[in-house]
């Protein structure tokens, strides 16, 4: 059996006295820690699975656009680094679009000054996505899964028993993600009373990726825009984690139509499909199947 390691996390920054506390905490919490100045150096030693906490503050410098009205660009876009096998976590103190986020790669984005208590969220979330990949998920997968009554608060009376005399066979397991409380509880309690679904709820993304590991849903019906992680950064961590049995997606959102295209290279070869809100139920029944189908 695979033999469990500690995540190891690459600190990079120029700023020596934050870098050496984060990685006092980082090591108190059981992770290998290095320090690295520049990205340069990163390139040649990360490896996969690794997590990188980049202090994006050290690599803003000011440029000028075409109409000469200023702005800012960051050395990270310059060197020759995806975040195809590493989890990237950007460190800030200005706001960071969600567009350049996707664009950097990055799975989160903590906004400074941070708790510690986040980062250490994160990271054990992080550690437990890795050494469950070869360990637990692979001996879970081999046996029928056992709901741990995963949806209790909103799943009307009578339901589950309703679903669970539906069919024979193994039921699918859709994990429903929404930071408003209200949309979430919604769609479980409809989900709740179709014929053949097992449901779980989680409100945000980090929330989202324990659900996974303990849950390990057929499909994700996840809203685009919430804290701690979004949508897009959820499906990220799954596929840079090299999920065993990688769920289908369908991701909900009023702001589909303004995403700009951008090629996610993470997402090629998986089941997803988009949902624009607000929904009527049955285009939302109709994507589940249709992603689950593929």
């Amino acid at each position: 059996m695979e033999q469990w390691q500690p995540l190891r996390v690459y600190i990079v920054g120029q700023r020596e006295n934050f870098c050496r506390v984060l990685a006092t905490n980082l090591q108190c919490w059981g992770f290998e820690t290095v320090l690295m100045p520049s990205m340069a150096t990163l390139c040649n030693d990360a490896r996969a699975g690794d997590v990188v906490l980049y202090d994006l503050d050290d690599s803003f410098y000011p440029v000028r656009t075409a109409n000469n009205a200023p702005a800012s660009q960051h050395t990270l876009l310059n060197w020759d680094f995806q975040a195809d096998s590493q989890f990237l976590l950007i460190l800030s103190s200005r706001s960071v679009s969600r567009t350049m986020l996707e664009q950097l790669g990055a799975v989160a984005l903590l906004q400074k000054p941070f708790e510690m208590g986040r980062l250490q969220r994160y990271l054990h979330i992080l550690q437990r996505l890795v050494s469950s990949v070869g360990i637990a998920c692979q001996a879970s997968l081999s046996e029928p899964m056992t709901s741990p009554q995963p949806y209790e608060q909103a799943q009307p009376a009578g339901a589950a028993s309703a679903c669970s005399s539906s069919r024979g066979h193994e039921k699918l397991r859709v994990l429903v993600v929404d930071d408003d409380v209200d949309v979430a509880q919604a769609i479980c309690q409809c989900l709740a009373y179709e014929p053949g679904y097992e449901v779980a709820v989680a409100y945000d993304g980090l929330g989202a990726l324990e659900r996974c590991l303990d849950w390990l849903p057929h499909c994700i019906v996840t809203d685009l825009i919430m804290p701690w992680m979004n949508g897009y950064q959820v499906m990220r961590c799954l596929s840079v984690s090299s999920w065993p049995a990688m769920p289908a997606f369908v991701v909900m959102s009023a702001l589909t139509q303004l995403e700009l295209p951008m090629d996610r290279l993470y997402l090629k070869g998986k089941a997803v499909a988009y949902v624009d809100k607000p929904f009527h139920i049955e285009h939302l029944l109709t994507a589940i199947r249709h992603v689950c189908a593929g």
